[in-house]
């Protein structure tokens, strides 16, 4: 006689711990109410009897905001680790079902995810047989946050001054930004350039707040170089279009210096000297084991930039 009560208390409290996972991870009771199909108010009761039942506040109310409390943020993380289990269960069994062996799911910021990684997945896939995989472009700090919630396998993230928390494995990678100028400019017969070459052709400049930017800034500062700021865009790609234009010279990542000669822009690449570094994070979800499939494929992304003339180092685990 005492299992339907039973079983009315566990569905209750799974009740619950969506309610809360959902407000957690959305910011909003609107957002979290649409998400698991049910009303608004339905969803305040359910966290505050949850509440209740911890004894503790999960959220406060911060300029019309929900912001999950200290407590709040350490209970998400055994929320999350109790339903990441029972969804790997449940893809264990659509994978024995359909014969999958698996499956790929990354993240990444556009300037890898709209050139390089595709070509790249591409080719990893038809090495991998059967898996399923999806590559979502987003913004780094979104990047960031879908690997908090540890939606994703493995993320591709530029984050200044990162600081992983309990959620997030992180390994910081570091390449060499290189200089790309017009293919016909006298620039181009050098073997690489310095930072007194910048002076004597218009630059291409990103954004203030741009570490790229800083950092150059920064050097040509140290040399007491002038440059001819022409124009300031935001992204790398476009200054990689103005360069093939003869607008000007410009400093970018190396990924995108590769996709603008693979597109066949009228460009020239030459190192740069002294090294301007480019760095970004490689990003693991760490409520749940790493993927074998994720760690393969960060091996593979090494190998193969390695092998386009990117050479990446990472920092010591």
């Amino acid at each position: 006689m005492d299992t339907p009560k039973r079983l009315t208390i566990a569905m209750l409290k799974f009740q619950q711990l969506s309610a809360f996972k959902a407000v957690y991870e959305l910011g909003t009771m609107t957002a979290a109410a649409e998400q698991i199909h049910i009303t608004q108010p339905a969803i305040s009761r359910l966290i505050a009897s949850l509440e209740h039942q911890l004894s503790f506040p999960l959220f406060e109310r911060i300029k019309g905001r929900l912001v999950p409390t200290a407590r709040g943020k350490a209970f998400y993380f055994e929320v999350s680790k109790a339903f990441f289990a029972l969804d790997s269960l449940e893809e264990s069994a659509r994978d024995i079902g359909t014969c999958h062996h698996g499956s790929l799911h990354i993240t990444a910021f556009p300037m890898l995810s709209n050139s390089f990684l595709p070509a790249l997945l591409g080719r990893f896939l038809k090495a991998a047989g059967s898996l399923s995989a999806s590559l979502k472009s987003y913004r780094s700090e979104e990047v960031l946050r879908r690997t908090e919630i540890q939606s994703c396998d493995i993320g591709f993230a530029l984050v200044d001054g990162f600081s992983p928390g309990p959620s997030v494995q992180s390994r910081r990678l570091e390449g060499d930004c290189v200089c790309i100028v017009p293919a016909d400019s006298p620039l181009a017969l050098k073997s690489s350039l310095c930072p007194e070459d910048l002076a004597s052709a218009p630059l291409i400049r990103y954004e203030q707040d741009d570490s790229t930017q800083q950092a150059l800034d920064q050097l040509l500062e140290r040399h007491g170089v002038r440059c001819h700021d022409l124009l300031e865009v935001s992204f790398a790609n476009v200054a990689a279009t103005l360069v093939s234009e003869g607008v000007g010279v410009a400093a970018v990542d190396p990924f995108t210096a590769l996709h603008a000669q693979q597109s066949q822009l009228n460009i020239a690449v030459r190192p740069f000297e002294p090294g301007l570094p480019f760095q970004f994070h490689l990003l693991f979800p760490s409520l749940r084991p790493i993927s074998p499939t994720a760690l393969a494929f960060s091996e593979f992304f090494l190998s193969e930039a390695a092998a386009a003339g990117i050479a990446l180092r990472m920092e010591p685990s």
